[in-house]
């Protein structure tokens, strides 16, 4: 067997060669078919990013706004923004008066209604937010504002109304803690 072996590794010219390398395919390894014309690039940019924004729409005609209100948040699912809330404030009412010529005198009145509505966006990154301001200055219809602007604890207490009872009644409260009122309705 030995002897087998041996004579099988000579040839008539002397000592055959044999290859115990490893294919092309081998060394390679699988490799996965989306890669085959492309190379897969890792974007390793870090870019700031606003924690969260919101975007105020302010203007006359209602139905103008909430259609806008509708692109601005349709404009941001397509940037990929996470949309935390979209909600809508109380009215406020103007007094516009209007006066005759050279005079001071009215000649009439008007009460404009100023509607707001909110989309309140999260994990922003700066490069975008240009573009998404952008985009949208470039299709603000007439008579609506925008701001954009970070969140802040003063835009939450604007988008609730006020319940004037109940702070009534809590001054009412805090009246009783006073030694003066609690002894005139002769509790001490």
């Amino acid at each position: 067997m030995l002897l087998a072996n041996f004579a099988s590794k000579f040839s008539k010219n002397g000592l055959k060669q044999t290859r115990n390398l490893a294919s092309l395919r081998e060394i390679a390894g699988e490799q996965d078919a989306s890669l085959l014309y492309e190379p897969k690039f890792v974007d390793t940019r870090e870019f700031p990013e606003y924690n969260t924004i919101n975007v105020r729409l302010q203007g006359y005609d209602f139905k103008i706004l909430e259609k806008f209100q509708s692109y601005v948040h349709k404009t941001a699912k397509r940037f990929d923004f996470k949309i935390v809330d979209s909600y809508a404030v109380a009215a406020q009412t103007h007094r516009a008066v209007t006066y005759k010529p050279h005079s001071t005198v009215a000649e009439g009145e008007i009460d404009l209604a100023i509607y707001d509505r909110v989309v309140r966006l999260d994990a922003v990154a700066a490069p975008r937010l240009s573009l998404f301001t952008q985009i949208l200055q470039a299709h603000i219809p007439v008579g609506v504002t925008i701001t954009v602007k970070e969140h802040e604890k003063a835009d939450e207490d604007y988008r609730y109304i006020p319940d004037l009872l109940l702070k009534e009644k809590q001054e009412e409260l805090k009246a009783l803690d006073d030694p003066n009122v609690r002894r005139n309705l002769g509790w001490e």
